[in-house]
């Protein structure tokens, strides 16, 4: 009887407070990588395709066909991102990327 009165009780807050079990389920909804105006004045920028993720590797096949490989790590802002996925990719002269933004399929 208390695990119901307990599951009832978080259900009316949750109700409540307006957090649906989509907004709970997606916990990249409001993690959107967005680049500051800095990195987009100051840093390059690669646009391509995701080959592959390698730990702190990723490869990216450039709109000229290059393959560009590039460093990331726990400071990089990421969106989600898959093989395949098209992305813009701004990064330091020594290759770290400092954001990494998904961009619409077309």
């Amino acid at each position: 009887m208390q695990i119901l009165m307990r599951i009832m009780a978080i259900a009316a807050v949750l109700a409540f407070t307006g957090i649906t079990t989509a907004q709970a389920a997606d916990p990249m909804k409001d993690k959107e990588a967005s680049p500051k105006l800095k990195e987009r004045i100051m840093e390059d920028a690669v646009k391509g395709t995701v080959l592959r993720l390698d730990g702190n590797t990723i490869a990216i096949r450039d709109d000229d066909g290059k393959e560009v490989k590039l460093h990331v790590d726990s400071s990089t802002k990421m969106d989600k991102v898959i093989a395949g996925d098209r992305v813009k990719a701004y990064h330091t002269d020594n290759g770290h990327v400092t954001t990494l933004q998904r961009l619409e399929n077309k």
